[in-house]
């Protein structure tokens, strides 16, 4: 069964008819009580859903490495509806607890078959071993729940305020500070909420109901069935560009930008952008370094169309890389030489501003003044 799960995590039961499995069984049954004549129709009807549920049990472990060796253990552990979502959208940044969990059952489960094999009565000895492992089972089964389910641990109070937020953000990426502001407005932030511990939260719990981190630095974004929830997809790429992307002239002469992101929400970021700005390249899942268990991801734009489309878009809303898309537009329709030179090292020093030593360096090196620099910037 090749499936390609939704970024929200659901199966292919929650996206295609709007109930999970499990829901659509129980009707079915409930049909079967008034309907007797149709039993053996639905009795079809359920087994043929069993199948499938089966069937995208097994695609859901297949989308993380580190499931298919431990996956009798987690479907031991338990794969509910709920749990099979969770791990879909969480497996990844998950990953440590949630292995931790399938090394203690794996523990347990190997001392419980040794005392199964044990020939002799059981003595005091063999009794509290079996006891033990019961335990670690139990505990085991504990730390898989609670990590796939994080929001459990939380009161009434703060699952309510990670509900109302996420309704906000579908108007669009925002700060914790904006949606603190938002909620404040409709009277429907609880007496001890504050800004700061309002991001914290979504910080920590936000994935719960589907809002992630956004591409700029200290915002949030809310994902649905489609992907996530983008409403100025220009404002949106340029914070990503700012926090976390270049623009730059190759030693050829060759105008590129990017942007870069690790990890499976920086993945979700850099194909949600290709997506909806409808141009660049994809480069994704590339190790960082070698053995590393991290993955980046690279939304790269290469062609002079592509450049054109996406710094032009973006130039109202860009803040930190301004000069430099401005400077790569100009080299884009110059055509004299020496002109274009001078942009290039526009480009160059204004991505290196930040390092004095650095800088000096490249004055140095092209035996100018900032000053100069200065002059090429306002002639643009």
């Amino acid at each position: 069964m090749n499936v390609d799960f939704p970024v929200t995590g659901e199966g292919w039961f929650e996206s295609s008819l709007g109930c999970s499995a499990s829901e659509l069984v129980s009707r079915l049954r409930k049909a079967r009580r008034h309907n007797k004549d149709e039993k053996e129709f639905i009795d079809k009807a359920i087994d043929d859903i069993r199948s499938l549920k089966a069937m995208e049990m097994e695609a859901t472990l297949k989308l993380h490495d580190w499931c298919e060796p431990h996956s009798d253990t987690i479907k031991a552990l338990g794969l509910s509806d709920k749990d099979m979502t969770s791990l879909r959208k969480n497996g990844d940044s998950r990953r440590v607890s949630l292995l931790r969990a399938c090394k203690q059952w794996e523990d347990a489960d190997t001392a419980l078959k040794m005392l199964n094999d044990y020939e002799d009565v059981w003595g005091d000895d063999q009794k509290k071993a079996w006891v033990a492992a019961m335990d670690q089972r139990r505990d085991a089964r504990k730390i898989w729940k609670h990590t796939l389910h994080q929001m459990e641990k939380l009161t009434r109070n703060e699952r309510e305020m990670l509900h109302k937020s996420a309704e906000v953000l579908t108007k669009g990426p925002m700060s914790g500070r904006t949606i603190f502001e938002n909620l404040k407005e409709e009277k429907a932030v609880y007496r001890n909420m504050t800004a700061m511990k309002l991001t914290k939260l979504l910080s920590m719990y936000g994935e719960e109901v589907d809002i992630m981190a956004g591409a700029s630095r200290g915002t949030f974004v809310k994902m649905d069935r489609s992907g996530l929830i983008i409403k100025d997809p220009w404002a949106y790429a340029a914070g990503f560009l700012d926090a976390d992307g270049y623009i730059t002239i190759t030693k050829r002469g060759e105008p590129r930008a990017g942007f870069i992101a690790t990890g499976s929400r920086g993945k979700t970021h850099c194909e949600q952008l290709q997506k909806t700005l409808d141009c660049g390249v994809l480069q994704l899942d590339q190790k960082v370094y070698k053995d590393s268990q991290r993955s980046q991801h690279r939304l790269q734009f290469y062609s002079k169309s592509d450049i054109r489309k996406l710094l032009t878009g973006m130039m109202p809303f860009l803040k930190m890389k301004k000069t430099q898309a401005k400077a790569v537009l100009a080299f884009i329709d110059e055509g004299d030489s020496i002109e274009k030179e001078k942009l290039k090292k526009v480009v160059k020093y204004s991505n290196w501003s930040d390092d004095t030593n650095k800088a000096s360096a490249l004055l140095d090196e092209w035996g100018v003044e900032a000053d100069d620099v200065s002059k090429w910037v306002e002639a643009i």
